[in-house]
């Protein structure tokens, strides 16, 4: 389990990097999407920040996953991210499989670092 989530949260935060490479939107696209749902009054740099920082957090936590350290941290930042964005990006835009995807990626990274709390 930890390395199918690990990957994906790698996968993740590489595709918000880097434009074409697996499939990714890249920082500028994400910067606009950000600024599109609610965020755009932290200006174009603001988002453009926020999109590297939520990249960044992404990638380095799908990393301390699979080589499981730090995996209370890891697992709460990925569940909080996921509930964001059910709640930024989701549920305003309908997609219910959307919607039931993120909800249960939210409670299992929740339960997984519940069970990591030792791991703190």
């Amino acid at each position: 389990m930890r390395i199918g989530f690990g990957l994906l949260f790698i996968w993740g935060g590489l595709e918000k990097f880097f434009e074409g490479f697996l499939g990714g939107v890249g920082l500028q696209n994400m910067a606009n999407f950000l600024a599109s749902s609610g965020l755009a009054f932290l200006g174009d740099s603001g988002t453009y920040f926020v999109g590297a920082l939520l990249a960044l957090f992404e990638l380095v936590a799908g990393i301390l996953v699979i080589i499981n350290r730090k995996t209370f941290y890891a697992y709460a930042f990925l569940a909080f991210t996921m509930l964001m964005a059910l709640v930024l990006v989701h549920i305003p835009s309908g997609n219910w499989l959307n919607i039931m995807i993120h909800i249960a990626l939210s409670t299992t990274l929740t339960g997984l670092a519940i069970n990591n709390v030792k791991d703190r």
